[in-house]
């Protein structure tokens, strides 16, 4: 009884609690014997009251005053004599867990990392996976779903969870930079990002891989957020459109678009853009500045991803194919821009016409035809043009420059669809036909054409005769007759014409060819109309018929010729 009957120590420690110290303890000492050899000198300072250890005297110090109670001294009583341990080489000292891959150079870090082990009770969030040791830092954890963010700038917006990251962030409005490179003059604000330059700029390494692919990195949280894409995981999605993505900032960048804001701009023209990036990106333009060029061509770009994207050109990657047709695409974006061919989606519309198409670009350049804009030209000629692509193309027209030639044949071309367009006479291939007739023509631009002639529409007029047609380039050969303009002219007689074909048929004279021959009889002509004309003779069609009389005939001309019986002048 007088046992039980004595006063309970409330500072006494529970037994499991002991237990628990010595077993880190323990720990800590095989950690301290697992230290490498070096060829430097490392002295650490123990405490007599609590046997603890650290790396400096001033700390010792500030321990004994805060711990102990007692006021901070020039002696050292409470200091033992510099403990000589076993030398780390890079003045560090490693301490390696036993029972997982982690590692620190402080010894407090390793034994706050084996309480993790240890402890038989963990703080767990009810709401994700994360798992800590100390109660507080599951509040910590807490703001990130709450979204609270207690600490605040009071020069700038910024707002966050933690003090520590509230003085981290100060520090760029004060300009301090405490941690600076041994090996370059760069600083940064935090010793972990001192780290991460050191290993990014001078040392390559990047600890971090992952097992799926060849993908390496220098953080970890970079590593978890690259194995979402393997897993197909996109926690964050946006509560206005269907876009989710894996990183929370790239949501933050995507909502921009919705609410418009574009907080960075462009000093010497009047772009803006959402991400600063972006920006430094688009000032290259104005410098001229295109660091990245390829090793096999003269091409230069702005950007590390167009390279990449060229250098497929030569090596004929094409990774992304169509599963509707046979097309294969070097970009993501072209095969999605493609996908919307064979969808018939169009989104985007002209406010003026009824003009839609699948690209923003292309609308923007259409718009231009209503403004009138024309910004490119020509420093020969007057020639103008929405394009610069166009005004490329058309130089070439000076220099005589016609970089694609057929293989079968001497033809030559300044674009690549045409020679594309050209090879399909080689090849007999006619894929578009008309549903009315028996028409089929090569070019959708041709077929197009050809549908006018049954509408009837001729949306093209002369204002200074009746004169109608269906297409702009027609019209602009006829006002030739109205002013007299023959431009094309023959080197071996007095020959002039309005169109460049009409000289290539009248050079044949000259030539004495003729290409086209009757498959009836022996006939032989310049020309695919005279030609045709000429096969009326045996099928007995005569469609020219006089509104006056019964007179009919095969050609136009002779109906003409006919007219002047009645009118007495000869109808053009």
């Amino acid at each position: 009884m007088k046992k039980h009957n004595q006063p309970i120590n409330k500072k006494e420690k529970h037994p499991a609690k002991i237990m628990k110290k010595k077993i880190l303890k323990q720990k800590s000492v095989n950690l301290l014997k697992k230290k490498t050899s070096g060829t430097s000198t490392k002295y650490i300072f123990e405490c007599d009251g609590c046997s603890k250890t650290f790396s400096t005297k001033d700390i010792l110090a500030k321990h004994i005053s805060y711990s102990h109670k007692t006021q901070k001294n020039s002696d050292t009583t409470a200091v033992r004599t510099q403990v000589e341990l076993t030398p780390v080489p890079q003045q560090t000292e490693k301490f390696n867990c036993d029972i997982c891959e982690f590692k620190t150079s402080q010894k407090r870090c390793i034994l706050s990392h084996l309480k993790a082990h240890v402890a038989k009770q963990m703080y767990c969030c009810n709401n994700c996976e994360y798992k800590c040791i100390r109660k507080r830092d599951l509040q910590k954890h807490m703001k990130i779903h709450t979204g609270e963010k207690p600490f605040s700038c009071n020069i700038c917006e910024y707002r966050c969870i933690t003090k520590s990251n509230l003085q981290t962030h100060m520090k760029i409005h004060t300009g301090e930079k405490p941690f600076s490179c041994k090996i370059c003059e760069h600083r940064c604000v935090t010793k972990s990002r001192l780290q991460i330059h050191i290993m990014k700029i001078h040392s390559g390494e990047k600890p971090f891989s992952c097992n799926i692919c060849e993908y390496s990195c220098i953080r970890k949280s970079a590593l978890q957020v690259h194995m979402k894409i393997h897993s197909g995981e996109k926690p964050f999605s946006c509560n206005i459109c269907e876009y989710r993505c894996i990183r929370k900032n790239s949501l933050q960048e995507h909502m921009k678009i919705h609410s418009g804001e574009k907080p960075f701009s462009c000093n010497i023209c009047e772009h803006r853009f959402i991400r600063k990036c972006d920006l430094q990106t688009h000032m290259k333009i104005h410098t001229v500045e295109k660091p990245f060029s390829c090793n096999i061509c003269e091409y230069r770009c702005i950007r590390k991803n167009s390279l990449q994207e060229h250098m497929k050109i030569h090596s004929g990657e094409k990774p992304f194919s169509c599963n509707i047709c046979e097309h294969r695409f070097i970009r993501k974006c072209d095969l999605q821009t493609h996908m919307k061919i064979h969808t018939g989606e169009k989104p985007f519309s002209c406010n003026i016409c009824e003009y839609r198409c699948i690209r923003k670009n292309s609308l923007q350049e259409h718009m231009k035809i209503h403004s009138g804009e024309k910004p490119f030209s020509c420093n020969i000629c007057e020639y103008r043009c929405i394009k610069k692509s166009r005004l490329q193309e058309h130089m070439k027209i000076h220099t005589g420059e016609k970089p694609f030639a057929c293989n079968i044949c001497e033809y030559r071309c300044i674009r690549k669809t045409d020679l594309q367009t050209h090879m399909k006479i080689h090849t007999g291939e006619k894929p578009f036909s008309c549903n009315i007739c028996e028409y089929r023509c090569i070019t959708k631009s041709n077929y197009q054409k050809h549908m006018k002639i049954h509408t009837g529409e001729k949306p093209f007029s002369c204002n200074i005769c009746e004169y109608r047609c269906i297409t702009k380039s027609h019209l602009q050969t006829h006002m030739k007759i109205h002013t007299g303009q023959k431009p094309f002219s023959c080197n071996i007689c007095e020959y002039r014409c309005i169109t460049k074909s009409h000289l290539q048929t009248h050079m044949k004279i000259h030539t004495g060819e003729k290409p086209f021959s009757c498959y009836i009889c022996e006939y032989r002509c310049i020309s695919k109309v005279s030609l045709q004309t000429h096969m009326k003779v045996h099928t007995g069609e005569k469609p020219f018929s006089c509104n006056i009389c019964e007179f009919i005939c095969r050609t136009k001309s002779n109906l003409q010729k006919h007219m002047k019986i009645h009118t007495g002048k000869y109808l053009n």
